[in-house]
């Protein structure tokens, strides 16, 4: 009896560990897979149907007959290790239809569908009642700490090699449920052991000879240190590929067709995180200034134009505010970067001899704006690479405190914008009031924002940004005017500046000293008062009613302004992948 029961105790373990494997394996899977498509679709495409086909495949998985674990396993094994290629390829190729919808949804159906599929009728035909049990949390649920866990311990292992991991894992099993099948069946068809195992190498050598294929490898770099790659198919050029905190991160260069008559975009040398420019400048023939000045150079001393982004370049008109008293005598002693892109601004600002502060997320763009983008080096104690969130309010406890190390900054430039959208964290009513504590009274901040000028997600800003600081005013970066029946379609970068001084806000016109040699600069600060936006454009009378609060300000509590940006940013992708080659984007 004993026996039987520890038996019985010892088969429920192994099926409950059985399921248990299964189910963080699909996570694992899911995690790489997303982070594998994303640098092509961007996160919200991405993630739009995501849930949606991984709940349909487990309930599709539960209700229909399954086949024998063996069988499984060796499907699985082979989904798996042929996942790098499947992935890429397939997301590239969907992608080409430049449908931001149907594009991800298409390489979710083909690709990861059939994962899950399988591998939910794996659990099931382990023990139905409990696999139902523990895929309740199943690779949706457990994906978010998966990628809490792997950040913590900074875990940066490839996509690939996850995808190829489980697959040899699955086909191990497969195996080895083989051999034992074989040992211990006393029948005399019983399939010889060794053809087993070696049915399982095949596609291990499959796999492989499709990894040495260059005409099947995809062209991902950020596993290579053999930099820089120069595309055989385009004139495209790869300085460097890093996976890193807020996705691949690129630093690459369009180069000049050899077909000079071509209309095509290039000459560029851009800054990338995953499916968004960061930012870039002109490279080559293209970098040109004014008096014929010593352009800025990088750090190999590669000669570098003009930033690709006005909106860079508008920002700087915080220097222009003369209604303060600082503006007024042109002494701007600290500034404050959130969000450093290529360094545009932030290099302005040290040019003009104000000592700058740079709180930036991700140390890979960190250092490609040093290394590429020639960023000067503002010191060990003025960059701070975390989420600007935790680092203002630790700022802000400082001044609270008196302490004497605390620095009140005289203007700050805010740009968090990413893949269509920004981090709503960063945009609440509570992270502003943190970041006023740390502002001088009469400081000013300049908010980017690109996104649709009368939407919602530009009301919330406008109003939260007002409610915050009392006063703002808003100015686009576009080239020409923008008219009114066109204020909901064009899709523009938006400059708020505001601050909690009573005066209002007014700008001196920019003389040649705001230039610092570029033509971008004279055309864009020169130009100011021809880019404003009426309050009015943003927003309709709504926006003043009692019912501002409820709807438009932005708290931690209720913000909806990820909700709102969703259709924007699925806009946006489209946006990108019309102005830049495909090959740009498939090539990371």
């Amino acid at each position: 009896m004993s026996t039987n029961s520890e038996l019985a105790t010892w088969t429920s373990a192994r099926s409950s560990l059985s399921i248990l494997a299964v189910s963080v394996a699909l996570s694992l899977f899911t995690t790489a897979y997303e982070n594998s498509v994303i640098p092509l679709f961007a996160s919200i495409p991405t993630l739009k149907y995501l849930g949606h086909i991984v709940h349909t495949s487990t309930a599709f998985a539960v209700i229909t007959p399954n086949l024998s674990s063996s069988k499984i396993l060796l499907i699985l094994g082979c989904l798996l290790l042929l996942a790098p290629h499947t992935s890429y390829w397939i997301s590239v190729h969907a992608a080409r239809f430049k449908d931001p919808i149907y594009s991800p949804l298409v390489t979710h159906v083909i690709v990861l569908a059939p994962v899950v599929y399988f591998s939910v009728s794996l659990a099931m035909s382990v023990d139905p009642t409990l696999a139902l049990i523990v895929l309740a949390a199943n690779a949706l649920q457990l994906r978010p700490l998966l990628m809490l866990v792997f950040s913590a311990i900074s875990l940066e292992a490839s996509n690939n090699v996850v995808f190829t991991a489980l697959g040899c894992v699955c086909l191990a099993v497969y195996g080895g449920i083989k051999v034992y099948v074989g040992r211990h069946s006393a029948h005399p068809n019983a399939l010889n052991t060794q053809s087993t195992v070696a049915l399982s190498v095949i596609p291990l050598v499959f796999v492989a000879l499709l990894s040495l294929n260059p005409a099947l490898r995809s062209p991902t770099l950020v596993d290579s240190i053999i930099t820089p790659y120069n595309s055989p198919t385009y004139p495209l050029r790869i300085l460097n590929s890093t996976q890193s905190k807020t996705g691949v991160v690129v630093v690459g260069e369009i180069l000049p067709p050899v077909d000079r008559s071509s209309t095509s975009l290039h000459s560029i040398r851009y800054l990338r995180a995953s499916h968004s420019l960061l930012g870039g400048v002109w490279i080559g023939d293209e970098v040109a200034s004014l008096d014929s000045s010593p352009p800025l150079t990088d750090q190999d001393g590669t000669p570098l134009g003009d930033s690709i982004y006005s909106a860079f370049v508008l920002q700087e008109a915080v220097r222009l505010v003369n209604s303060t008293p600082q503006g007024r005598k042109g002494e701007y002693n600290h500034a404050l970067i959130i969000g450093l892109g290529t360094g545009i601004s932030a290099n302005a600002f040290a040019r003009h001899g104000i000592a700058t502060t740079i709180v930036e997320i991700d140390p890979a763009v960190y250092d490609a704006a040093r290394q590429y983008f020639g960023l000067s080096d503002p010191g060990n104690h003025n960059v701070f690479l975390q989420d600007a969130r935790g680092w203002v309010r630790s700022r802000r406890a400082m001044v609270e405190a008196e302490d004497p190390s605390s620095i009140k900054y005289d203007v700050v430039v805010h740009d968090c914008f990413s893949g269509g959208g920004v981090p709503e964290h960063l945009f609440s009513i509570e992270f502003w009031n943190d970041l006023k504590t740390i502002m001088s009274p009469e400081g000013v901040i300049a908010v980017n924002f690109a996104g649709k000028i009368a939407s919602n997600s530009s009301q919330a800003i406008l109003a939260t940004l007002l409610q915050a600081f009392g006063q703002c005013r808003a100015f686009h970066d576009h080239v020409e005017p923008i008219p009114q029946e066109q204020l909901h379609s064009y899709f523009v970068n938006i400059v708020f500046f505001c601050s909690p001084s009573s005066t209002p806000l007014t700008f001196r016109p920019a003389i040649e000293e705001d230039y610092l040699h570029s033509y971008l600069r004279r055309h864009i600060l020169s130009s100011l008062v021809k880019r404003e936006i009426n309050h009015t454009q943003i927003g309709d009378s709504s926006i003043w009613s009692a019912n501002t609060e409820e709807k438009f300000i932005l708290t931690d509590a209720h913000n909806t302004l990820n909700t709102w940006q969703e259709r924007e940013a699925l806009d946006h992708w489209k946006l990108m992948r019309e102005m830049i080659p495909d090959v740009v984007w498939e090539t990371y």
